[in-house]
């Protein structure tokens, strides 16, 4: 759901809950009742400031959440991939994100792999983000980041996150460069198709 959509939901949900119209929600709240029309449209994507007044207009108060999320960024992807069942997951979840970083804008995918993950704990999996962020960056034609160039992202001795020993020539042979430079041989099927 894009922020429009989200925020237009939401400021017509506490008007409804609040049985309020659009010009009665927009005067206590003290903004213009186009506004309130246009963010219920989802013309427009309104402050967090219109939102408190438009959210406390209608007797609520206004709180602000956030939760992890392997797929907006590398630095979330990490935290999921180091959690409890990450590394079952990791290689799906690096799907996903590979796939929403394909389809956003340059400014976003810049701020998608711009922090450095903390390290997980295992080696072979700080290589694997590493090789992400350069897989993704040289693909979109975006600069690489360049905590993905550190030595502690790359691997010593090669790794098949696969279990799966019959596949190896398969991974290695379809591997990503940046993957290969690492010492992680996976197929480029594997991180592309979700």
């Amino acid at each position: 759901m894009s922020k429009y959509a989200y925020r237009m939901e939401m400021v017509r949900a506490l008007r409804g809950r609040a049985g309020l119209s659009v010009r009665a929600l927009a005067a206590a709240a003290g903004v213009a009742a186009s506004t309130v029309h246009r963010i219920e449209m989802a013309r427009i994507s309104p402050t967090v400031e219109t939102l408190r007044h438009l959210a406390e207009a209608a007797g609520e108060r206004l709180l602000i959440d956030s939760q992890p999320d392997s797929s907006v960024s590398l630095v979330g992807l990490g935290r999921a991939v180091a959690g409890p069942h990450g590394r079952r997951d990791a290689i799906r979840l690096a799907a996903e994100f590979a796939a929403r970083f394909r389809s956003s804008q340059p400014d976003d995918r810049r701020r998608m792999l711009a922090a450095e993950p903390r390290p997980i704990g295992d080696d072979r999996w700080d290589a694997f983000l590493g090789a992400v962020a350069e897989w993704l960056a040289v693909a979109a034609g975006d600069p690489t980041p360049k905590w993905a160039f550190d030595e502690s992202r790359y691997l010593r001795r090669g790794w098949w996150p696969s279990d799966n020993r019959s596949m190896d020539a398969w991974e290695y042979a379809g591997a990503p460069l940046a993957f290969k430079l690492r010492g992680v041989y996976i197929h480029r099927d594997s991180l592309t198709n979700v």
